[in-house]
């Protein structure tokens, strides 16, 4: 068989768009923390965090969609997704003073912490996966007005649904502690 270079182009824009993945826009927000010992490490983390809890992780998704029109049916054929994930945490300080035993527990601590806070980042970007499939498999529209309300409400019901996911992952986890996200 011969393949020629358009065909071999139009072969990878389908593959591009047949494995769309949200893109993924991330911030760190640290505080920085520091004490010579556990003890005193968990003091400083409970005067400077905010809220209840060391760290916290909040993502949003945008979506767009772009469709086909033709003289009684609109149908979507593109979409586009981006999350937006933002992390506080907290920090040891660079030239800590803590001692070893306090440095060897932080270590494991800050391991299971940022693997909590990263499940929470993958609620998001679930969120959007769910959102360009569900889209791009919705059924066609008489009008194109009526595609784009039922697909912004789809997109809408499926944030809702992971959002709900991450409040229970919270629950069972009981916010990283059961998986070691615990200092001391």
């Amino acid at each position: 068989m011969n393949i020629t270079p358009l065909f071999a182009l139009s072969l990878l824009l389908v593959a591009q768009f047949a494995e769309a993945r949200p893109d993924i826009n991330t911030e760190t927000y640290y505080y920085i923390v520091d004490g010579k010992d556990a003890k005193a490490i968990r003091k400083d983390l409970n005067e400077k965090r905010q809220g209840n809890y060391d760290a916290y992780t909040k993502w949003s998704v945008k979506w767009r969609f772009f469709w086909d029109k033709k003289p009684d049916e609109c149908t979507i054929n593109r979409v586009t997704t981006t999350v937006d994930v933002k992390f506080t945490l907290p920090k040891l300080a660079k030239d800590t003073i803590a001692n070893q035993d306090a440095q060897n527990r932080w270590k494991r601590y800050y391991k299971a912490l940022i693997d909590h806070e990263n499940g929470h980042r993958d609620y998001g970007i679930k969120a959007a996966n769910e959102i360009e499939e569900a889209l791009l498999n919705m059924d066609s529209y008489e009008t194109c007005a009526d595609l784009e309300e039922a697909a912004n409400a789809l997109a809408h019901d499926i944030v809702d649904e992971n959002i709900a996911e991450n409040k229970q992952y919270d629950i069972d986890t009981n916010h990283g502690m059961n998986d070691g996200a615990v200092f001391p």
